[in-house]
């Protein structure tokens, strides 16, 4: 699988990989309990916090034969991630996570992002299946997920936070995408 990700601009919005400088946005994103809280992190109390996430998790993902991930930029600040965080070699599958400051909700701008992810995904990377998992209790991130296309595949019982999430799947194959 590539590694490396292409810069994506979709209106006021850019896509472009993750880097050590995104620290104090990603802080400012991840500090929320409320944008935290169908998460299995967070939040963040301290600004090194969020800089070991960018460096020790999002940038040595390529040694893992991963991308690094996108920023989602708008007005050059970071306001939100989507990243490729799972990869089956077998099936040619990719696993997409997504957050956004809650700043920014409700204005369309993940919804766009994730759709740019899935393009991404099916164009650049060559994936086959794109796969996006929600707690049942994130209904925005459910809705999002149906109008994008994808359709229930299975679910799994997650243990975060010290506590148990049924957390739904969706799939969405190459040829059944329409995201021109």
């Amino acid at each position: 699988m590539k590694t490396n990700l292409p810069i994506v601009k979709s209106g006021k919005i850019i896509l472009r990989e993750i880097n050590s400088d995104d620290f104090i946005d990603l802080f400012e994103c991840g500090k929320s309990q409320l944008m935290c809280k169908t998460l299995n992190w967070g939040p963040f109390y301290r600004l090194f916090e969020a800089k070991y996430v960018i460096n020790e998790i999002y940038l040595k993902r390529p040694e893992n034969g991963l991308p690094v991930g996108y920023g989602i930029i708008v007005d050059n600040k970071l306001i939100g991630v989507v990243d490729y965080h799972s990869y089956d070699d077998i099936h040619n599958s990719i696993e997409i996570g997504y957050f956004l400051n809650e700043n920014y909700w409700h204005k369309g701008i993940m919804t766009k992002a994730v759709k740019e992810a899935i393009k991404v995904a099916f164009n650049h990377l060559e994936a086959d299946k794109v796969i996006i998992g929600s707690a049942l209790e994130n209904e925005r991130s459910i809705n999002l997920i149906k109008r994008l296309g994808l359709k229930y595949e299975y679910e799994l019982l997650n243990e975060y936070k010290d506590e148990n999430h049924l957390c739904l799947y969706y799939s969405i194959y190459k040829n059944e995408f329409k995201g021109e």
